[in-house]
């Protein structure tokens, strides 16, 4: 699995591509982007995913789809944000549901609702690679916000402490900000620290040490 960024829009958010030998996804397409074309190159593109529907990720989601005849998929709960920020005239090809399985030429994302910054949020999960995707629940140091329309810190709350439970380790590209790892962030990130447990328990659970 080859994972290449971008950084779009003038919210700085993370665009992935994701390939797989000749076939990819697209994740959280930003705003149109020449850029963003020149990365996919000749790669066909099978899906685009949005983490969630905030404008700063779905904004180059046409774009993409009318130029590379990708599938354009996001969690139903944010289908209202969706519409009111796309004028109600882009319509997805689907839906993705807790617990849904995408294969990209035998690699494995499995979807993870984990609503809180938005009520769809999603975070997607390459258990093969030690991956995760996830979007504005969790950042380097810092996690979502939830004063937007939709948001909901107890469902934050919730939904990063079943990140915090994944078993070992993973690689975490977010929505904004640098590629970090899940047990820099157990360890370290300070809105964390109140949904971890017993620290002298967490080793025995399979978390790593940071570093």
């Amino acid at each position: 699995m080859n994972i290449q960024s971008i950084v779009l829009s003038e919210y700085q958010s993370n665009c992935y591509v994701v390939t797989v030998d000749d076939v990819g996804i697209v994740i959280d397409p930003g705003e149109e982007s020449a850029e963003l074309l020149d990365l996919i190159g000749d790669t066909k593109i099978l899906y685009i995913l949005n983490t969630h529907c905030h404008p700063d990720h779905i904004g180059g989601v046409e774009f993409v789809r009318e130029r590379c005849g990708a599938k354009l998929l996001f969690h139903p709960d944010d289908q209202p944000i969706f519409e009111h920020f796309m004028a109600n005239t882009v319509k997805p090809d689907g839906y993705l549901r807790d617990g849904q399985t995408i294969e990209l030429n035998g690699m494995t994302f499995e979807v993870l609702h984990t609503p809180g910054h938005s009520p769809g949020s999603v975070v997607f999960k390459v258990e093969s690679e030690r991956v995760l995707f996830t979007g504005d629940l969790l950042f380097a140091g810092s996690i979502g916000r939830t004063d937007f329309p939709g948001g909901n810190p107890q469902q934050m709350a919730r939904s990063l402490k079943r990140i915090l439970e994944l078993p070992g380790d993973y690689t975490i590209y977010a929505g904004h900000g640098p590629v970090t790892r899940l047990s820099v962030e157990r360890w370290t990130n300070p809105f964390l620290q109140p949904l971890i447990p017993d620290p002298l328990s967490l080793e025995g659970r399979g978390w790593p040490k940071a570093g």
